[in-house]
């Protein structure tokens, strides 16, 4: 398996013919997203609100899924915008296993990446997921969920398509910056949640990993020594220091998925079992990973 293969997660099954309807560029990609999928917190801050039966859309772990429900609600082509009663009401994750789908579907090299932008909140590391593609024999960092409405609206000047890598920090850098006393853990998180403090990317340290071994979690499943982190919002000192032995291996991502999986295979407890402890509306429950 390479990285230009669909995952469990992101193929599309069926509905892999439907994902001609998407442009490959992946400026105009993001900007396709925008017309069936919205962030569910983006909803709610423009007053429009998540309907109903668009809750659980979030939580939906496949593309397969994720298109299932598009197309129950309109199924029309993919590049036509739906009304907002149609949409999908998803997070950041659903937007870049889209665009990796799409990558992958046409034989690009994509992956996900887990970590914290700095162009939400001014002087914050927010939590965000972003798709990393392969072109012109370099990675590029692709923010999926920057449509042009999305641009406009947080005021992004930077080309989307290519993600500054120093607007983006992995999990591992991340943690590695805490660590060095460069970042301050008050500062990270997510700040709609309420969510501050080192634990959080010490939880995001092992998603992106799991994720550059092309396992591909939701942003709030929890396994591992994570499961703690998320139960007493505390890392303790022997988590800490194998936290540090993972990011430095991962600080630098691997160029292939054997790589990452290999690399990985040296830490056990920080690959993910059959099922995960997620917060699925509000609560904890232990829910299948697949």
């Amino acid at each position: 398996m390479d990285y230009a293969e669909q995952t469990l997660w992101s193929d599309p099954g069926p509905l892999r013919e439907r994902l001609t309807e998407l442009p490959v560029a992946p400026r105009d990609l993001a900007d396709a997203l925008e017309n069936f999928l919205i962030h569910h917190v983006a909803a709610r801050f423009l007053k429009f609100g998540v309907p109903e039966e668009a809750e659980p859309d979030r939580n939906l772990r496949t593309v397969e899924k994720l298109l299932t429900a598009a197309f129950a609600r309109d199924a029309r082509p993919l590049s036509q915008q739906r009304e907002l009663s149609a949409y999908l009401y998803g997070s950041c994750h659903d937007f870049a296993l889209l665009a990796a789908s799409v990558f992958r579907f046409n034989g690009i090299a994509a992956r996900l990446r887990v970590g914290f932008v700095d162009y939400f909140r001014q002087g914050r590391w927010e939590d965000h997921w972003l798709c990393e593609y392969r072109t012109d024999g370099a990675w590029h960092l692709l923010d999926a969920q920057m449509g042009r409405r999305a641009r406009e609206g947080h005021g992004i000047g930077f080309a989307v398509e290519s993600v500054p890598r120093q607007r983006f920090r992995s999990g591992s850098q991340l943690w590695l910056d805490l660590r060095a006393g460069r970042v301050d853990p008050d500062t990270c998180g997510v700040s709609f949640a309420g969510i501050s403090g080192d634990w959080f990317p010490a939880a995001s340290v092992l998603r992106d990993a799991a994720t550059l071994a092309m396992i591909e979690p939701l942003p709030w499943d929890y396994w591992g020594p994570a499961r703690n982190f998320c139960l007493t919002q505390a890392v303790t000192d022997d988590a800490a220091r194998d936290l540090d032995a993972l990011a430095q291996t991962f600080e630098q991502p691997p160029e292939t998925p054997e790589a990452a999986r290999a690399s990985l295979a040296d830490f056990p407890w920080a690959i993910p079992g059959e099922t995960v402890l997620s917060a699925v509306g509000g609560r904890l429950q232990e829910r299948p990973l697949r």
